[in-house]
Order: C-alpha cells, then structure tokens, then sequence
C-alpha cells in the first residue's frame, strides 16, 4: 500500500482505528503541532497533561519507525479488517484514487464523473 491510500483510509475511516491507534495518531498530530517545542515548554506540558502526548507504550511502539510506516500498517490493518466498508473512490479514467470518498473530479486527470450532470 502506498501512503496516499494509507493516508486516505486514515483520514477517511478512522472510527476503524483501535484504542492504542487513537492514542499514536493523536501523538503524531500533537507532536506536529508543537513543531519542535521542548518539552520544557509551557504548551508541550499542556499537550502532555491534555493526554495528547502520550508515554503508552503500546502505542508509541505503533510509531516507533515513523508516522509513514504507521499509516501504512493502520491501514492495511482497517482494510483488512473492513474491506466491505471502505470505499476506495478511484477515477474512472486513470484509476487514480480521488481526493475524498464523495469526489467527483479527479486531481489526477481532471476528469469528472458527476452522475446527473447538475452537480
């Protein structure tokens, strides 16, 4: 699986994520938010106390080898688990995957598949 679809699925069909998947994603937002603060940082203790950075071993040992490999196997973890509920919305034309599950126009190619046409 490539990081597109892993990051679509993610974004997409989260409520699939399990308790330890929660708390890693929530930890990699935080840590982007915080964009380098120490964690001496007044707004880093907040994140911490918040719970949104996390000391969960379970689920910092999710993200031990990047966010990358940690979309990937969430991924492919929901896709496995939940292939009759996701929709991967792939163009018609180049078979790219769309923006959104509800896209109607490809990013790829430009083409659009609206179905009466009054979209």
């Amino acid at each position: 699986m490539n990081i597109e679809t892993a990051k679509y699925i993610s974004n997409y069909y989260h409520r699939f994520f399990n308790d330890k998947e929660n708390i890693a994603h929530r930890h990699i937002n935080s840590l982007f938010k915080l964009d380098g603060e120490p964690e001496s940082s007044p707004r880093y203790k907040i994140y911490k106390r918040k719970g949104w950075i996390t000391t969960d071993k379970e689920a910092l040992e999710l993200i031990k080898n990047g966010e990358t490999e940690f979309f990937i196997n969430t991924a492919n973890r929901i896709l496995k688990e939940y292939e009759n509920e996701i929709f991967l919305n792939n163009c018609p034309n180049c078979k790219k995957l769309a923006r959104t599950p509800k896209a109607r126009q490809c990013r790829h190619c430009g083409n659009k598949w609206f179905e009466n046409g009054t979209d």
